[in-house]
């Protein structure tokens, strides 16, 4: 009896520690179930990312346009890999939950996004100066933002002082599509940029990547890189996307910089450019 009293303690004391663990951690809900890329492969990328971690806690929702706003207050930073693109006028939410949204982030809570969420709500103003950059259309529906061939390119650090890029280097990212054409808001500030080469199809002209916000007392972080699980799988894009995360859902970074780094002209960065196509041509955008 005393031994199984002895391991019944033990568990006890075990699950006590855990719970305790889970409450040091920061509590995130991730947007998904709809994106013009595959947010079925992402999505679990993502969440993985999060947990292995060890600073947060992942809930998964894939019903975005029936939320209960009364849900937001369980989180302490909201992640979105959601978006109705190209289907992007008329699916706003009611405006209840618009203002309840944009209310729990003006009260100190974070908002995430990356790569595609940058077209998601195109007809709500407010989401657009929350994020700072936003995809582009003209009049006619015709997309004045888009991206050339996929490539590996070098991500340059702009903002060297704010806590996300503190003590991060320019890097080598993995092939991935760069967005260009974005429109910067008066709200948005830059901590890193790329040059978008001509030559991939690109704008010719360096290009915001990383863009934050902030609303009242709360904080958004928008990384336009990600396009699929290979970008993703970049130590540059997991830095950015997990401090930037820390971040907007408490104002500080405790994370460290990875010793993976690919420093550009280094050979680890000059292999991740023998993936590109030898004679690259523009795509169109998806």
């Amino acid at each position: 009896m005393k031994i199984r009293s002895l391991a019944l303690f033990a568990l006890l004391a075990f699950g006590l520690a855990a719970q305790a663990a889970d409450g040091d951690k920061i509590k995130l809900l991730i947007f998904s179930g709809a994106n013009n890329h595959s947010w079925k492969t992402t999505t679990p990328v993502l969440q993985k990312l999060y947990e292995d971690s060890g600073r947060f806690t992942v809930t998964v929702t894939e019903d975005v346009p029936h939320l209960n706003p009364a849900e937001f207050a369980k989180y302490d930073a909201i992640v979105c890999n959601y978006t109705s693109y190209p289907n992007v006028l008329g699916h706003r939410w009611p405006a209840e939950t618009e203002k309840a949204f944009l209310d729990y982030v003006a009260a100190g809570h974070g908002f995430v996004l990356f790569h595609a969420a940058s077209t998601a709500w195109m007809d709500w103003p407010e989401f657009g100066d929350l994020i700072g950059l936003t995809w582009q259309k003209d009049a006619a529906g015709k997309n004045i933002s888009g991206h050339g061939a996929q490539h590996s390119f070098v991500v340059t650090i702009t903002d060297k002082d704010h806590p996300v890029t503190k003590g991060l280097g320019d890097f080598q990212h993995v092939k991935d599509e760069l967005y260009h054409r974005q429109l910067l808001h008066k709200t948005g500030h830059v901590l890193a940029t790329t040059f978008s080469d001509k030559t991939k199809g690109g704008s010719n002209t360096n290009e915001p990547m990383v863009v934050i916000t902030e609303l009242g007392k709360g904080r958004c972080f928008n990384c336009a890189l990600g396009h699929d699980p290979k970008p993703m799988a970049g130590a540059g894009f997991q830095a950015l996307m997990l401090r930037g995360a820390e971040w907007a859902a408490t104002g500080k970074v405790t994370l460290p910089p990875p010793a993976n780094w690919i420093v550009p002209g280094t050979p680890q960065a000059e292999e991740l450019k023998k993936t590109e196509p030898s004679k690259p041509t523009a795509k169109k955008v998806k």
